[in-house]
């Protein structure tokens, strides 16, 4: 045996079948990063606003794939666009990989008028906007109930409880007024969006009047106030159902 290991023919031989092992090993290592897509990523585009129709080709020309995991509806958004992903824009994924999307729902959603009927202006504005409507206008009706709902409108058509509407319809209430000449205290607006400055205008019974925009603003629903008219103070009251003008400008950005 010692003679066998230490015959030079045999040490070559062995030497050369280690040489050619380590060779096949580190071409299985290469042929298993090919295969796999070992260190080749792909930067995962934003797919936020892409109609599903756009998708197929969209996702083909970067080597992804999709599927669609749950729909939602926003009011604010085109029907049947992404709304979120999964993995998130920008990040690295291998070729293949599965992007997981949020679409707003392509059917225009339903919802059923509920009672606010003789409930509070408060208690009938928090009704609606949990069920998905809006509020519009407020109607002062002479009747003893002081802000109490005696009735709604869309379009200046009455309306009833239970009635079929679609999802952010915009609702008009007819309120009491009591029987004195009720006045509120007005509210400070300033640095509000619209939407919230409604809710807190149909909340102490007031309307929105005159809206102004810089030229700048694309979008309405992401402005803020900067101004109103009356303006907001101590002591500061106006009748109930009166008009609040406002001012809008683009929100600030946070310096860099």
């Amino acid at each position: 045996m010692f003679r066998l290991i230490t015959d030079k023919s045999f040490l070559k031989n062995l030497l050369f079948a280690v040489f050619v092992l380590i060779l096949l090993f580190i071409a299985w290592l290469k042929w298993l990063d090919i295969y796999t897509n070992h260190d080749e990523l792909i930067k995962v585009p934003n797919f936020n606003g892409i109609h599903i129709t756009h998708l197929d080709s969209l996702l083909r020309s970067h080597s992804l794939r999709y599927e669609i995991i749950d729909s939602v509806f926003d009011n604010l958004k085109k029907r049947g666009v992404v709304v979120n992903q999964d993995p998130l824009p920008e990040t690295f994924v291998k070729r293949n990989r599965n992007i997981y999307l949020t679409i707003n729902s392509l059917k225009v959603r339903k919802v059923n008028l509920p009672d606010v009927f003789d409930l509070t202006l408060r208690q009938a504005v928090s009704t609606l906007q949990n069920n998905g409507l809006k509020v519009g206008k407020l109607e002062y009706q002479a009747d003893i109930a002081t802000n109490k709902v005696l009735s709604f409108k869309v379009n200046g058509i009455k309306i009833d409880v239970g009635q079929e509407l679609y999802y952010g319809t915009t609702i008009d209430l007819v309120v009491g007024q009591g029987i004195s000449s009720e006045k509120v205290t007005i509210p400070n607006l300033i640095g509000l969006s619209r939407v919230e400055a409604n809710i807190i205008l149909k909340s102490t019974s007031l309307n929105i009047g005159m809206e102004y925009f810089y030229n700048d603003i694309s979008d309405s629903n992401m402005a803020v106030i900067y101004s109103q008219y009356p303006e907001s103070g101590e002591n500061k009251e106006i009748s109930i159902g009166s008009l609040i003008d406002l001012y809008f400008e683009s929100p600030q950005k946070d310096p860099l």
